[in-house]
């Protein structure tokens, strides 16, 4: 029997799904051993499904309802499975996770990684979708692909730096949740998945204890990051 519930996917040039704002719902299906369909759709088809009521991915379609907003979905996912495992094991912890959410997004996707792998992301991108990803992102930063990212690798150890925070937490505990992952690394495991799969410039030093991190994530959900193939960091000498 076809599983239930249907995650809409952003697929690059390959098929492969890098979206960070996507693996963190993949992430939370797998932890409470939810099945369900993978549709990959690409940036432009978003608006041809689901009568055009979304715009950008992660979709879940749960039958009777359809959510994109990520902390909505692991809500719902609490809500409609209490005898599956918790994303969020009480209010305290969700409100920290929204917290970490936001900052990640707008202090490292936004301002420090975009401006390295924005042309890199434009150049994976399905082939139908890089007219509308350079229109909007160029739009967004009012310059060029080629200008936002022209100092790219000398940004690079400033967009290390940016990354302290979490290098610290993870010195006394595996991950950010502690023993195990929870939404944080989630979140965070989601976004170096997407430098990884994109990236031109190696985000991590190969002796950075994020590299180690990382690994030890995805080794937590394995069935769903076997077939990775990263470059996250540079070679070890």
């Amino acid at each position: 029997m076809a599983p239930a519930i249907t995650l809409y996917e952003i697929a690059v040039s390959d098929g492969t799904s890098v979206s960070p704002f996507v693996w963190r719902i993949k992430f939370s299906l797998a932890r409470k051993g939810i099945p369900y369909r993978s549709k990959m759709l690409g940036l432009t088809d978003i608006p041809n499904h689901l009568e055009g009521r979304f715009q950008t991915c992660p979709i879940i379609d749960f039958g009777d309802r359809q959510m994109s907003e990520s902390i909505a979905i692991v809500d719902w996912l609490d809500a409609a499975y209490p005898d599956q495992p918790a994303i969020f094991s009480c209010p305290a912890e969700r409100a920290m996770s929204a917290f970490f959410e936001q900052w990640l997004v707008q202090e490292i996707i936004i301002k420090e990684l975009l401006p390295v792998y924005m042309l890199d992301a434009y150049e994976q991108a399905a082939r139908q979708d890089r007219d509308y990803y350079r229109r909007s992102r160029e739009a967004y930063f009012g310059r060029t692909l080629e200008e936002i990212v022209a100092n790219g690798e000398e940004r690079l150890p400033g967009v290390r730096r940016s990354l302290e925070p979490v290098r610290r937490t993870i010195g006394s505990q595996p991950f950010l949740g502690g023993k195990e992952p929870n939404f944080a690394d989630m979140c965070m495991l989601g976004v170096f998945i997407f430098v990884g799969t994109i990236g031109t410039l190696p985000l991590l030093a190969a002796d950075d204890p994020l590299v180690a991190y990382t690994d030890r994530g995805l080794a937590c959900f394995a069935s769903e990051t076997s077939l990775l193939n990263l470059s996250l960091s540079e070679r070890a000498l």
